[in-house]
């Protein structure tokens, strides 16, 4: 995600990259087409620091921060969950930085909707320069406190991804393996592509997963409605098209449409 934002930062703004290997560093920031320093150096001369780092570096980050940003500056976290860290943050974070928390809800530079949810922590004179430097780019921006952030993202990411893991888990079950076949559907295909996606990601959705505070929540309710739509399947004559409709919560006037 770093990677991504310098992308589409550096259309409107400088942009340094630095990192904890400088070779690799040099490396990212040549492919994108922005400098490249010490990361001590990055500090004590930005205004604006951008973390995209594992949420168990960011403490660490955050406190090398507070000994060497400058008075006024800003310190961006990129974080799927927020609550727990921004507290944890803010509390490594001297009162002379501001800061706020960012989840950019896209994964290229490329794709054409680009939201991002911006949490303001503890801002004074940066928020509005930096909502419209993200607008410039190209983003839209959500405002939200660090709760309603993660209540949303329980639904979006959370329920969204234990729903693909656990079909991954019952096609291994069901001795599925990932080779072509001439029983293989459109949608099928479509639904193999997003698990690989998935699988490459798979850090960050355990994360999410143990970290979100709203996540067991989310998993229980999925559960729960498998077995309900399981119970359906199994009762006689529930199925019927306006009794299936009715269950699902779908409009009687809405036809089932074939889909493969």
């Amino acid at each position: 995600m770093g990677r991504c934002m310098a992308r589409l930062l550096k259309k409107s703004t400088e942009v340094t990259l630095c990192g904890r290997s400088f070779r690799r560093a040099a490396r990212v920031a040549k492919i994108v087409g922005v400098r490249v320093a010490d990361i001590d150096i990055c500090m004590l001369q930005s205004d604006i620091l951008i973390a995209a780092v594992p949420p168990t570096s960011l403490p660490e980050l955050a406190g090398e921060a507070s000994q060497h940003m400058r008075d006024g500056a800003l310190f961006v976290d990129i974080s799927s969950v927020k609550c727990g860290i921004v507290e944890e943050v803010t509390r490594l974070l001297p009162e002379r930085l501001e800061y706020v928390s960012i989840h950019p809800l896209f994964a290229s530079h490329r794709v054409g909707i680009k939201n991002v949810v911006i949490v303001p922590v503890r801002v004074r004179c940066w928020m509005d320069k930096f909502r419209e430097l993200l607008l410039t780019c190209g983003m839209s921006v959500v405002e939200c406190s660090a709760e309603e952030h993660d209540r949303a993202m329980a639904t979006f990411q959370v329920l969204h991804h234990f729903a693909y893991l656990s079909l991954k888990g019952a096609l291994k079950r069901l001795g599925f393996e990932e080779k072509e076949s001439p029983f293989t559907t459109y949608s099928f295909k479509r639904t193999l592509a997003v698990l690989r996606l998935i699988e490459g990601n798979i850090q960050a959705i355990e994360e999410i997963q143990r970290r979100n505070k709203f996540s067991d929540d989310a998993r229980r309710i999925f559960i729960e409605e498998a077995k309900r739509l399981d119970n359906l399947f199994r009762t006689p004559g529930i199925c019927e098209p306006e009794g299936f409709r009715k269950n699902l919560g779908v409009p009687s006037g809405r036809n089932l449409k074939n889909y493969g």
